[in-house]
Formats: C-alpha cells, structure tokens, sequence
C-alpha cells in the first residue's frame, strides 16, 4: 500500500471494530486517565486495540502517537509516524450521536517532527461512511457512503454575524470561555448559528461540507494570556489542564487547509513549527479556523478583544 492508501486503510479499520459500540452502555464506563489528563472510556480502549491489530497484521514500521498511549514503535527503524485519535468526539460516541470521528495523518518518523511535517490525513466519521483525505500540497478530498466524491463547498461567509460555528468546552472554565466569547456568540447566534460538539476533528471536517464557517477553541489563549486563570482550568480539569492537542487537530486541520481554509491558533499564529508528540500543558494548542479570511481575521479581532476584556 502507498502511505494514503495505508492511511485511509487503517482509518477505516478502526471506524469498523468501534462502531458497534456507538451508543452501547457498556461504552460509558471510564476505566482511566489519557496522557492528556481526559477520562478514558471504555470505547477508546476497543479503538486503541484496533490500531494495533491493523499495524501487527500489516507488519508495519511505522510508530504511532495516540492520546491514550503515547509514542508506541513497531520495528527497530520506524519510516513513518502515525498520530491518530481513534474517536475524537469520545463523548458523542458513548451517547451514540454522529458527531464522532476517526483521525489519522502521516508523518515522516524524525527525531523534532512537527504539525508542517505531517504529509498524509484521512477523517471517516464513526456513525456514516463519509471520509475526508487530504495530502500536503495537493488538495482535499470527500466522499460519501457510497464512495461518490462530494463537491468541496467550503461557506462563502463574511461577516461574523452570519457564521454558523462551533466552539469547544470540555474542561475549559465557562465563565472564562463567556467574556472571551460573547461578542462572537452574540453576533452569530441568531442568523448564523452556534454549536458545541465535542469533537474538533468533526467540527473542522464541517468547513469542508459547508456547514459550519468557523471553528474556535480559546481555552488555552485564555491561559497563556492570563497565568492566574490556570489553577480553574487545573480544576474544570480534575487535576489536570486540558485542551486540544496535536492528535486532536493533526489530521482535520491539514484537511481544512488543503481545502482552502484559513487554519491558525486563536492568537493568528501557524500550526508550522508546533510539536507534533507532546501531550505536556505546554503544548496544549488553542484554534480559530474559517472558510474565509475576511472571517478569520474578524473573529481573531474579536478573541483579543475578548480576551482584553477578561480581568480577576
């Protein structure tokens, strides 16, 4: 297989064991922390399974990084390294809605690799068959159930009153994400819509579709632009600060970008030079991404100012 042929092989192979389990009660139960600090649930430990079993049974040497196991090598000389989330979206998956996915992208195996290095991405939601692909420098692809390709139709959106975009929560202290936000959502509730899905792969997957024209997480802006908020995040956390990581992004946000959108953190400030294999606080990452960048350069506006605005 070529590296995208094996990269969208071995994303399907995992969406295929956990499916099953969409929904399943015995999914809900937490048997542990991730490296990240999040609660690990008894369906990611199915899909940490599955990317084993696929790389045994192909005899690959690649390694590959996920969020519940760290770095992990098959073969003395690894080519390759795979960071994948099995299920971004863990908590729509153990309550059965869509809005769960499969991420995995491809990098050459080196010593300081980084988001710029990552080559190859593949998406496939969990509860359907729609897939996204994308190779560096060559553009996006989606297909459907059927394997039809599906017209990219990234949303011709302006003005951020008009946008409909999701934002991210889990663990992030609402009533800091509410000052931050609240220019944002009070613009662009009514005529454009606001989502909270859990899932960053999934909601960046929705730029493609043109659902969605903006996807935000501030949480860590917030904690680097204000060190006295960390001890609440700490808390929101149980012990732990969390936010997105690299695995959670690595593979949608190459995905988005080939697709022509505007992808940065929520200061405006690339993804290039970004370690790709730390799961330590200081590698927590926040996002503003938008299918325009007369868009993206309104909501970063309103972030500072947002920010600006949050005070003890």
């Amino acid at each position: 297989m070529t590296e995208q042929e094996t990269v969208l092989a071995i994303t399907k192979y995992i969406r295929d064991k956990v499916r099953p389990h969409l929904g399943a009660w015995s999914a809900h139960k937490v048997t542990g922390i991730a490296e990240s600090g999040d609660a690990t649930f008894a369906i990611d430990n199915i899909a940490e399974e599955a990317i084993v079993q696929f790389i045994t049974e192909q005899g690959l040497s690649v390694a590959y990084y996920s969020e519940d196991r760290g770095l992990i090598k098959f073969g003395k000389y690894p080519k390759a390294v795979l960071v994948i989330d099995p299920i971004d979206g863990t908590r729509p998956a153990v309550a059965g809605f869509e809005q769960c996915v499969v991420a995995v992208s491809w990098s050459e195996y080196t010593e300081h690799v980084t988001m710029g290095n990552v080559l190859h991405a593949c998406v496939a939601e969990l509860k359907h068959d729609d897939i996204f692909v994308a190779s560096r420098g060559v553009g996006a692809q989606w297909t459907d159930s059927s394997g039809a390709n599906c017209p990219v139709a990234l949303s011709q959106t302006f003005e951020m009153s008009k946008a409909p975009l999701s934002f991210e929560a889990v663990a992030r202290p609402f009533e800091y994400l509410g000052v931050v936000l609240d220019e944002i959502v009070n613009a662009a509730s009514m005529e454009g819509g606001c989502y909270l899905y859990n899932s960053t792969a999934y909601s960046l997957t929705r730029l493609l579709t043109g659902q969605l024209a903006a996807v935000l997480d501030v949480g860590n802006k917030i904690m680097r632009d204000h060190p006295w908020t960390r001890d609440r995040f700490i808390k929101t956390g149980r012990g732990k600060a969390i936010g997105i990581f690299t695995y959670d992004i690595a593979a949608a946000a190459l995905i988005a970008a080939e697709a022509g959108a505007i992808v940065t953190k929520a200061d405006g400030s690339s993804f290039a030079d970004t370690p790709l294999l730390d799961t330590s606080e200081i590698n927590i990452q926040s996002l503003c991404a938008a299918s325009t960048r007369q868009l993206h350069e309104q909501l970063l506006l309103s972030i500072e100012s947002g920010s600006r605005r949050l005070t003890r």
